[in-house]
């Protein structure tokens, strides 16, 4: 069963690398995934996240179905930006308010390793934007605005890293 790394994890500060073979292990690692954010309340979780540091995130589109990006580009941002209140199941009791691109367009691969386009707006391109953040080392917690809730949550956790590392 696949864990939830939780921040200060390296492995959630390191860029992930390109997805190579397509196959069922691959469809069954989303399949986990997918289960693994909808039993913690996640509508999105990427690999890094699962300690796998692979280039794919998965979506949650409800009733337990999801989504699968595979090798995930980002090919367009609009100007229109929109901000919210972000959380992030590696940094639990941690909120802060995000200004993301409010639609995006976005390539990515399938299961079988068939390239696809899309156009993602709101909350969809929100999620999407979050996800894809987690496969280049970044944290919404990098893009926040003003005040964390939970912040002291965060000190206590960088100070207890800090102190590992003296």
């Amino acid at each position: 069963m696949l864990k939830i790394a939780k921040y200060p994890d390296t492995i959630l500060r390191k860029t992930a690398k390109p997805v190579a073979e397509f196959n069922d292990d691959l469809k069954k690692l989303a399949d986990d995934m997918a289960q693994v954010m909808y039993q913690d309340d996640g509508v999105g979780l990427a690999a890094p996240q699962v300690s796998l540091g692979k280039r794919m995130f998965v979506v949650g589109l409800g009733d337990g179905r999801y989504k699968t990006y595979i090798n995930p580009e980002i090919t367009f941002y609009s100007k229109d930006k929109i901000t919210n209140e972000e959380g992030c199941l590696s940094l639990p009791e941690i909120f802060g308010n995000v200004t993301r691109a409010k639609k995006i367009h976005i390539k990515y691969y399938d299961f079988d390793g068939k390239k696809n386009k899309e156009k993602l707006t709101n909350f969809d391109a929100i999620v999407a934007q979050h996800e894809f953040d987690h496969l280049n080392g970044i944290l919404f917690i990098d893009r926040t605005e003003g005040k964390l809730k939970g912040q002291e949550i965060l000190d206590e956790m960088k100070a207890k890293l800090n102190a590992a590392i003296k």
